[in-house]
């Protein structure tokens, strides 16, 4: 019995090929992941220049973009965000509160601060992930705050006032208004956010 093959019959991609529809889509994945992370970098820099000129730190409204990052782009990506932000203010970009630059500024009363935004984005991100309660958000976005005001005070007592309640009148109480006020407009848009998507990608 004679097969004949159809010639119509189109072989499966190559390797080659197959490799190179994955690298394309795992290109436009990182580059949208970068676009991402520069999005919040620019937010946080935005947020920077909104200052109440406070001695020694001053009160920003940049940590509402830093706790954000996590919760909208994830915690690599948001993590990401921030150390783009706070490398390019080190190497010489006016990013900082009030356009300051510079390692100084790291090593400047602000540097446990700044540091920690390395930090809460992972934290908001990875909390948020196991539950969208209304509660649970409240709890971390609460719980990268906190990150943020203990690194910002344990820099301030062991570099500058060398005297926790010192610390904790110049780093903490001026800080809790806005602490309360940052922390209701993160869960509110987020929830917003939230709401936006599902909307959205209804059939």
């Amino acid at each position: 019995m004679n097969l004949k093959t159809d010639s119509t019959v189109r072989p499966f991609p190559t390797a080659p090929a197959a490799a190179g529809v994955l690298s394309v889509s795992a290109a436009r994945r990182v580059a949208a992941g970068l676009g991402l992370a520069l999005l919040f970098t620019s937010l946080t820099v935005l947020g920077a220049n909104v200052v109440i000129p406070i001695e020694p730190v001053p009160v920003t409204l940049q940590t509402l973009f830093v706790l954000l990052a996590g919760a909208a782009i994830g915690r690599g990506r948001g993590t990401l965000s921030q150390a783009f932000y706070v490398g390019l203010g080190a190497i010489g970009l006016p990013l900082f509160a009030g356009g300051a630059t510079g390692l100084a500024v790291l090593t400047g009363p602000s540097g446990g601060y700044l540091v920690s935004f390395l930090v809460a984005p992972f934290v908001v991100g990875t909390m948020l992930r196991r539950s969208d309660r209304i509660g649970w958000q409240v709890l971390s976005f609460l719980a990268g705050k906190i990150v943020i005001l203990a690194m910002g005070i344990a820099h301030l007592t062991l570099f500058y006032t060398h005297d926790l309640g010192r610390s904790l009148a110049v780093g903490l109480v001026p800080f809790l208004p806005g602490a309360v006020f940052k922390i209701t407009a993160a869960v509110s848009i987020h929830r917003s956010s939230q709401a936006l998507l599902r909307h959205y990608r209804r059939p």
